[in-house]
């Protein structure tokens, strides 16, 4: 990456091939930047505004790509927001993560019949046969392919830190009461102190599980990623009570449960060698994978610290073309391969960010070149619909690179990958 071209293995642009928008954001770089760094960063902020959808009752909230329309995806709306919407767009971020919380609220447990999952002790109600059905009526899906719901803590304790005018901290904490009553504590497993649920936004039954495996077993394993959104949504529910003025006892007591979740994520998910296995399965055994952005997790949020946190990071790979989503890529799965032989913009970020962190290095640089590729050094072929050509075309931050063989693949004006470079020009001090 120079000051005006990307260049690869697999492609380059030059900084006269990409569009220049002039998006309603007005914020804009400070210090000695190229002028590819900034036109990336117009490029990032025009893919967030075009992800800016309008509810039925006028509600303005963040789509999470520009071929979902009104979807409501709480943990595209979560990630983005912490890596930088919560920064720039602090307004449309309230009203996306309120709005989510009403829908989830709205919804429960109301499920298709294929997502009731009888090991878990909920108020279980069919009321379609087919997700999509669930998807046309509340712009979102049934909690069972929603397990990784708890992210939205993270976000707002993000948002409200940044903007003590818009913070709502009686708010927040009510709502986190409700939802792990209603919603989490039924996923506890209490032999081992860690959460049942999926990987953080990894569909259930796509590539990133073994072969055949069913929909319970999906989201009745235990995930690195998602017991570490739970620490830290335990850490922001401690902190709202703080803020709102709650007795300190229970403030003590969320700091409590996540001391003990911290323990349990050590014991249960660190390997002989001191890396840090993807998830434990619903019979205890570890799927031995290893997934970066879930590392990070753990390195970010201090689950793991100081020679721990360089041995969870050891060994990683850190190509040219991507960090790979699991290392090893999980072997003889079902479906697309995006969830398995990928790299996701949003994803490196996170890793690099950890990684920095475990090891004290700058990887600004590396982490905006690989984003930079993103907006198409080589984009892979697809059939498009006539209206989503433009969206999929060079010159916007895609969904996913595929691997090994590095090609831009996926959406354009992917939300959580334009926010992923807004994320690195924040990291190094580009942003005032």
């Amino acid at each position: 990456m120079t000051a005006d071209s990307v260049r690869d293995a697999s492609g380059a642009f030059s900084l006269a091939k990409l569009p220049t928008p002039e998006p309603r954001c007005r914020v804009r770089l400070q210090g000695d930047i190229t002028p590819l760094t900034e036109r990336l960063w117009k490029i990032a902020l025009d893919d967030a505004e075009h992800n800016m959808v309008t509810s039925e009752s006028g509600t303005v909230y963040f789509g999470a790509g520009s071929q979902y329309g009104l979807r409501i995806y709480e943990r595209d709306i979560a990630v983005s927001g912490v890596l930088g919407l919560n920064h720039l767009y602090p307004e449309v971020m309230l009203s996306s993560l309120k709005l989510a919380r009403e829908i989830r609220k709205e919804l429960g447990y109301k499920v298709s019949a294929p997502h009731v999952v009888s090991e878990i002790d909920a108020p279980w109600e069919v009321i379609a046969q087919i997700d999509k059905e669930i998807m046309a009526k509340y712009r979102t899906n049934s909690y069972t392919r929603r397990t990784d719901d708890v992210a939205w803590l993270w976000a707002v304790d993000d948002l409200f830190t940044l903007h003590p005018k818009l913070a709502d901290w009686k708010w927040m904490a009510e709502n986190g009461e409700l939802f792990f009553k209603a919603f989490y504590e039924p996923w506890l497993d209490k032999s081992d102190g860690l959460y049942r649920g999926q990987p953080l936004f990894h569909d259930i039954q796509s590539s990133a599980y073994p072969k055949g495996m069913p929909i319970a077993d999906c989201v009745l394993l235990k995930s690195l990623s998602t017991n570490c959104l739970y620490f830290r949504g335990m850490q922001a529910m401690a902190k709202a009570c703080e803020k709102s003025g709650r007795p300190a006892k229970q403030q003590q007591q969320w700091l409590d449960r996540a001391a003990a979740l911290k323990v349990a994520i050590q014991k249960e998910f660190t390997k002989p060698d001191g890396t840090l296995a993807y998830y434990k399965d619903r019979h205890g055994k570890l799927m031995l994978n290893r997934s970066g952005y879930a590392t990070a997790f753990a390195v970010i949020f201090g689950v793991v610290e100081g020679a721990a946190a360089k041995a969870a990071y050891a060994g990683f790979p850190t190509p040219d073309n991507g960090v790979p989503l699991f290392f090893p890529f999980i072997a003889d799965t079902d479906g697309s391969e995006w969830h398995n032989h990928a790299s996701w913009p949003f994803c490196d970020t996170f890793f690099l960010w950890g990684k920095s962190i475990a090891d004290g290095k700058d990887y600004t640089d590396y982490n905006a070149a690989l984003l930079a590729r993103s907006v198409g050094t080589a984009i892979k072929p697809k059939k498009a619909k006539a209206d989503q050509a433009e969206a999929d075309a060079f010159g916007s931050f895609h969904e996913y690179i595929t691997l090994p063989d590095g090609l831009v693949s996926g959406s354009g004006r992917q939300l959580w990958s334009a926010a992923a470079y807004l994320n690195v020009c924040i990291r190094a001090g580009l942003v005032t």
